[in-house]
């Protein structure tokens, strides 16, 4: 019974596509990483200003400056542009997170065409052992009753 190892010739090509698919894992890892912090900056401004205008309610109960009140205040219309432009650059994140994540799934098709070319190409190499296993034992079970029949005719003959 013979039985020849089974090769797939693109298997070069399948190892690219594996390495392209996790380049782009990657990259989405990066891109998500950026929005999870860009996030987490415009939570923080938005703590930060609120800590800023409960210290600034506290302090309108006693006397306050007008230098004060308009240095605070100026602080304030500061955060909010600042949240402005996070919240902006979180859009383009995102809109880049999106991208790179339709890159990935992309390349895992391209990866996931190549394994199922390879899965079908090693199923027909399995049949085709299988089918000339079965064709050599079908040759040997003819000869053996070649075998059977001749040594049958053998001993017919003496006897004659």
């Amino acid at each position: 019974m013979s039985s020849k190892k089974f090769k797939f010739r693109l298997e070069p090509l399948l190892n690219i596509r594996k390495y392209k698919e996790k380049e782009r894992q990657k990259e989405l890892a990066e891109a998500q990483s950026r929005v999870l912090k860009q996030v987490t900056s415009i939570k923080s401004m938005d703590d930060h200003r609120l800590n800023t205008m409960d210290t600034q309610r506290q302090r309108l109960t006693g006397s306050i400056s007008l230098a004060e009140a308009l240095v605070c205040s100026r602080y304030l219309v500061k955060l909010k542009r600042d949240r402005m432009t996070g919240v902006e650059l979180l859009h383009g994140l995102r809109k880049e997170e999106d991208v790179r994540r339709s890159r990935l799934i992309e390349a895992a098709k391209e990866r996931k065409i190549f394994e199922m070319l390879r899965e079908k190409r090693e199923r027909r190499h399995l049949e085709e052992i299988d089918k000339a296993d079965q064709k050599e034992l079908d040759e040997v079970a003819a000869v053996g009753d070649r075998r059977n029949k001749e040594k049958g005719r053998r001993k017919k003959s003496p006897s004659r």
